[in-house]
């Protein structure tokens, strides 16, 4: 084959260099498509290195087996611990005392600490109640009675002993500082791009204050939502965020008005929330920058084009009119 027959296969056909012609609006057009190309070509390699960020919604199955982390940090204000009595109740009957703690803060009964229970629909009750283990034969001496004690269910005190309650008509005005669920959430992760509003789906409670001036009893009802997080390193973290109902009434019984008391109830949804950064793979990263390249520099091979036919036809015009 003939090299003539060859060089008739080439595209880019070649035009001889005393037939251009350099302007200055050329010029700044090729400055400008370079400075362009340059920043694009960049921020898709910013792109490309930061990954990109997809969210998944799917049915969930619970597994009563696994279990969940609770950390809470929350204060009735203006109340003595020892009026306070606190457990943690699951659907089938299983009881847990909870720790108390009394805060800096004078009068201030506060519980804090992190608790782990099964992935089942649950939840807390602090009532304006204590109770007491005292002899059947009269007095009120208690008996293995420590601050903040709640019997556990089925329990049965020892022989010559009863557990008797003693009613407080506490407010249960409160403060929580902290509610959250399942492990904490690790500072490497971009929580910031998932959740602008730094996380509130998973700190909903965080800073609630009720602070009535008559005697109520408080119910929340929490609706968690697995959620897992995975990272660029396949790292995942699983979280639970949580929306909340909230109101307050007061309670008659036959034996008249039931002691006030703070109500946390919590069951979870069929469903979970997944977040993972993916990164494009490498193709897809020259796809675009031939792109960015060849499209840049056909935008401003027609821009100029235009440009200088129109400030050739301009000449044309001026020099018409002065021959005329």
């Amino acid at each position: 084959m003939e090299i003539g027959t060859i060089k008739n296969l080439d595209l880019y056909k070649k035009v001889p260099s005393d037939l251009t012609e350099r302007t200055f609006c050329g010029a700044v057009i090729s400055v400008g498509c370079v400075v362009l190309i340059v920043y694009l070509m960049f921020a898709e390699l910013v792109l490309y290195s930061n990954g990109s960020l997809q969210t998944s919604i799917f049915v969930s199955y619970l597994n009563a087996e696994e279990e969940i982390d609770i950390r809470l940090n929350i204060s009735i204000t203006d109340k003595d611990c020892d009026d306070i009595a606190v457990n943690l109740r699951h659907p089938h009957g299983h009881t847990e005392n909870l720790p108390l703690r009394r805060s800096q803060a004078a009068d201030d009964c506060g519980l804090v600490g992190a608790l782990r229970v099964k992935k089942t629909p649950g939840g807390a009750n602090w009532t304006g109640k204590r109770y007491k283990i005292v002899p059947t034969n009269g007095g009120n001496i208690p008996v293995n009675s420590p601050q903040g004690w709640v019997p556990p269910a089925g329990y049965t005190p020892p022989d010559g002993y009863k557990v008797v309650e003693e009613m407080k008509n506490l407010k249960m005005n409160h403060v929580i500082h902290k509610l959250e669920f399942g492990p904490q959430l690790p500072a490497t992760h971009r929580w910031e791009e998932v959740l602008p509003d730094s996380g509130t789906p998973f700190r909903a409670l965080e800073g609630v204050q009720r602070d009535y001036p008559v005697t109520l009893s408080h119910d929340y009802h929490m609706r968690l939502v697995p959620t897992n997080f995975i990272d660029q390193n396949k790292r995942r973290v699983d979280a639970y965020q949580y929306s909340y109902g909230y109101q307050n009434f007061l309670m008659n019984t036959p034996a008249g008005i039931a002691p006030p008391s703070i109500l946390f109830r919590y069951d979870i949804a069929p469903l979970e929330i997944r977040y993972r950064y993916d990164r494009k793979p490498l193709y897809h990263l020259c796809t675009m920058m031939c792109a960015i390249v060849g499209g840049v520099v056909t935008v401003a091979g027609v821009l100029d084009k235009i440009l200088f036919n129109t400030q050739q036809l301009i000449q044309q015009k001026i020099l018409l009119g002065k021959d005329t």
